[in-house]
């Protein structure tokens, strides 16, 4: 197996000067190579010829490569993509990726070679480092070119509107790694093909898991009726039925060739007989008749399956073809048991895909991950608009997911989860009262509220400030002496969807509550709401959370009320950037010195302690929680814990040394470091990108003072660097800052943005190496008291320190 390595060019220490303005560069449908060279391949149709290719960080986009010749057969030519290149020990690599239409649902694709030509994928590949290329068939190929059409903006790192550089090669990386993965997850509209190709005699489906149709109605179906047409191209098709908005679903695969109908969860599989007369390139009917968990599918009007199953008892349907086959569809219908009509089309008019969310992306958005879902959600956002912020400025992305997501607000206050990326924002709040995730809502207002932070927009406050306090008051409805308190366990999950619901008073839920009405004060009170309220609120929760969910004998706040030996990690975290220990005579120090003695692994932290394994959690480590760890500690200037978060978690993610390396932070990881949910692990996923934003914040040091940045300051946290430079966008241009000692004594520029009449406030770093005492500070070369120093719009300062 030959390795063909094309390293893509990785940063250089000083590229990213704080005195230059860039103009960034947006270059979509740009081609990146992974070789330009001929490249050939030979089998025997015994021993396939297998050729790996590395791009040296994750890409994503549309495959494409020119056949420069092929002889023999070369139907039996394959392309594989894989996150990690441990993947392509599994075939499948790691994929399939049912959960949305925003990409191939497949990781592998088949091609049929017989001339030569470009061949350029219809669907987009999410995101790749390593790139497989197969040919089992007796037969030779010779390719070159071999490389990927992308779809994301792909403006160098070191060009953004955002920089970061200090003398820690480890920091600068994971400031960059961090702005790969904000620009890899946010997609631009209008960017998604069509899912199915539709044409005069229907739809034609290839390798395409079924997606759900997407009605509030269809959503909520415990019994219907589907019939459809069907020509099957190759042999076999695929149904669902009883599927939620995931496509997780009672999947239903019928093949014409071999007579087997096998759906999930069916205790057996059953055939097509000969009466049936089922052919492939006819067409044929097919009904599937559903009443919970009874469901039964006819062909040409003849039983091929019955069965029952107790896993799914309502949700949607959807057509598809399974791997390696592809089918027309045509005439779809629904309808109630008792006839009424659900939905109904000839599936020959491309509108009909928009029903199914196969269409194109409206308008600019932020997914979850490059891979894995490609899907908005409303928990990352907190994390993932930061990153976002201090890297690619990307606005209209940030913009495009606060509408959709935002639109997706129930009557009762609280918001749904998830968005799929094809979907208009809804024009009116959902009269529905079930949701998930109950933490993302809270995540979400956090979102607002930093946008406005940044963007400053006061329509932007006053258009959303109703829907805060919608959400903030429903919260207040559910609190049970003094406590957020939730018994549903439909609504205790958390970002963790693989470990138990925290049902009852749950710290993590708690403490987001209070960070929340904390985090939206200044978005209401210039909104025009009258915070009073929400102030008092806040003090009592706070007082509440620490009367009833702090453990004196562990040192932290519990799990939940239910599970009171166990704590997690973020719970704690926001609880000390929420004030909750600091106002009752704890210090955010101590609480972060028993977080790191009690979770922290060579490879990061426990996201939750080892005392909840009883309970069903897992032992992970999360990027998503330990963000807000990362936050809490430069805040409480805890410097010591700064750095052994980032040394040990973010640090090995963006060495290029490492063997899972993608230049993109990971969903989570295991208590090794290995991705933490094996081949299924995103390996480029926003919400691991927090230290993106706080190194900015704190090591530069610029943050917001007044929304928009009409106000600001600079006041950089050391870490003990030698230096550090960069920029930090905003609406009136970038805020540059550079700071470095020589022979110990401080060497710092600072420049004002360009234009709106904004005014900065300079602190010198903290700690100074060299005591003030003995020293001046220069200000513009003149002797000054004082060490603080205001910047007006497009001014620039120099401070010196000089020996007395």
């Amino acid at each position: 197996m030959l390795l063909l390595k094309a390293t893509l060019a990785l940063l250089q220490a000083g590229s990213a000067l704080a005195g230059v303005v860039v103009r960034p560069r947006s270059k979509q449908d740009t081609v990146v190579h992974a070789t330009k060279g001929t490249i050939s391949l030979s089998s025997d149709g015994t021993d396939p010829d297998i050729l790996i290719l590395d791009y040296g960080q994750n890409v994503e986009g549309h495959p494409t490569f020119e056949v420069v010749s092929t002889s023999g057969d070369a139907s039996g030519f394959e392309l594989t993509f894989a996150e990690s290149k441990y993947a392509f020990s599994n075939y499948m690599s790691d994929g399939p990726l049912p959960l949305a239409a925003a990409m191939d649902n497949y990781r592998v694709n088949q091609y049929n070679i017989s001339k030569p030509g470009v061949v350029t994928n219809r669907l987009i590949q999410g995101a790749f480092r390593y790139q497989k290329l197969n040919l089992s068939t007796a037969g030779e190929l010779r390719l070159r070119k071999v490389g990927v059409k992308q779809t994301v903006h792909t403006t160098p790192l070191t060009e953004l509107p955002g920089a970061f550089e200090c003398s820690d090669n480890d920091l600068t990386r994971i400031w960059y790694t961090g702005a790969r993965t904000a620009q890899l997850t946010e997609i631009p509209k209008d960017t998604i093909p069509d899912f199915w190709q539709v044409t005069d005699q229907g739809a034609f489906v290839e390798s395409a898991a079924p997606q759900a149709l997407a009605s509030a109605e269809a959503a909520q179906l415990l019994s219907y009726e589907i019939d459809f047409e069907v020509k099957p191209v190759t042999g076999e098709f695929s149904f669902s039925v009883l599927s939620d908005t995931l496509n997780d679903a009672i999947v239903i695969s019928c093949n014409v060739v071999t007579g087997v109908v096998s759906a999930t969860y069916a205790p057996h599989s059953g055939s097509i007989p000969s009466a049936a007369d089922a052919q492939v390139g006819k067409w044929l009917s097919a009904h599937a008749r559903v009443n919970m968990g009874e469901i039964s599918v006819s062909i040409n009007n003849k039983t091929v399956l019955e069965f029952s199953q107790t896993t799914k008892f309502a949700g949607s349907f959807g057509l598809g073809a399974p791997f390696g086959h592809s089918a027309y569809f045509r005439n779809l219908k629904a309808a109630t048991l008792d006839g009424a009509e659900v939905y109904s089309s000839s599936l020959k008019d491309p509108s009909f895909l928009a029903d199914f969310l196969m269409g194109t992306n409206p308008a600019d958005t932020i997914v979850d991950g490059s891979r894995r879902d490609r899907i908005a959600y409303t928990g990352d956002l907190d994390i993932a608009l930061a990153s976002s912020f201090m890297s690619t400025y990307g606005t209209s992305f940030i913009e495009g997911s606060l509408e959709l997501l935002g639109s997706y607000q129930t009557t009762t206050g609280f918001f749904i989860p998830t968005a799929k990326i094809q979907q208009e924002p809804l024009k009116d709040i959902l009269d529905v009262n079930v949701t998930g995730l109950i933490g993302y809502s809270f995540n979400f207002l956090n979102a607002l509220a930093q946008n406005y932070e940044v963007q400053g927009d006061l329509a932007f406050a006053k258009k959303w400030a109703p829907r805060i306090v919608s959400m903030l008051d429903w919260a207040h409805s559910k609190l049970d002496n003094g406590l957020f308190t939730l018994a549903d366990s439909s609504l205790t999950g958390d970002w963790n969807y693989y470990d138990p619901p925290q049902t009852g008073a749950s710290s993590k839920f708690n403490s987001l509550y209070a960070y929340t009405l904390q985090q939206t004060q200044t978005l209401l009170t210039d909104a025009g709401i009258d915070v009073s309220v929400y102030q008092a609120r806040l003090e009592s929760l706070r007082d509440a959370i620490h009367s009833h969910l702090w453990n004196d004998t562990l040192g932290v706040y519990i799990l939940t009320s239910e599970i009171p030996t166990g704590f997690a990690q973020d719970a704690n975290a926001i609880a000390i950037l929420s004030g909750i220990p600091q106002s009752h005579g704890i210090s955010a120090k101590s609480l972060l010195s028993t977080l790191e003695s009690q979770l922290q692994l060579p490879a990061g932290p426990l996201a939750f302690s080892n005392s909840t394994v009883g309970a069903g959690f897992a032992q992970k480590i999360s990027p998503y929680a330990s963000a807000y760890h990362l936050r809490a500690a430069f805040e409480s200037d805890d410097a010591d814990t700064v750095r052994l978060l980032l040394k040990t978690l973010w640090a090995p993610m963006a060495n290029p040394s490492h063997a899972n390396y993608t230049n993109c932070f990971w969903e989570t990881l295991n208590p090794d470091g290995t991705p933490g949910l094996g081949l299924v692990t995103s390996l480029c996923h926003g919400w691991g990108a927090g230290p993106t934003a706080e190194l900015s914040r704190h090591v530069l040091g610029v943050q917001a003072v007044k929304p928009g940045y009409r106000e600001w300051k600079v006041e950089p946290v050391t870490l003990g660097l030698s230096w550090a430079k960069g920029r930090v966008p905003t609406a009136h241009g970038p805020i540059q800052v550079q700071w470095k000692f020589v022979s110990g004594l401080l060497q710092m520029r600072v420049r004002g943005p360009g234009s709106g009449g904004t005014r900065g406030t300079v602190h010198l770093p903290k700690p100074l190496p060299t005591p003030l005492d003995k020293t001046v500070i220069k200000l513009n070369g003149k002797v000054v008291s004082g060490t603080t120093f205001t910047v007006g719009a497009g001014q620039e300062i120099n401070i010196k320190q000089v020996k007395k």
